[in-house]
């Protein structure tokens, strides 16, 4: 499994799937999004886990998507 570039969350969008959940998860920073499978029983760490190894996805599919959770911006 290859690593995508080290990025943090900016939103979420969680949907149902057959045999569980589906995320889409949009970086504070980068060109994609990435979408993944909830492997975990923790939130935040399924984020994590999709927005590290997760499919790339079209960014711009993914800001019409509704919002399940937002995290805050990035401190410089």
């Amino acid at each position: 499994m290859s690593e995508n570039k080290a990025n943090k969350p900016k939103t979420v969008s969680w949907f149902n799937g057959c045999g569980g959940r589906i995320g889409v998860v949009v970086g504070q920073t980068g060109e994609h999004a990435y979408i993944g499978a909830a492997l975990r029983h923790d939130e935040d760490s399924d984020v994590a886990q999709i927005l590290a190894y997760g499919a790339k996805f079209p960014l711009a599919a993914a800001l019409l998507l509704p919002v399940s959770k937002r995290y805050p911006d990035e401190e410089v």
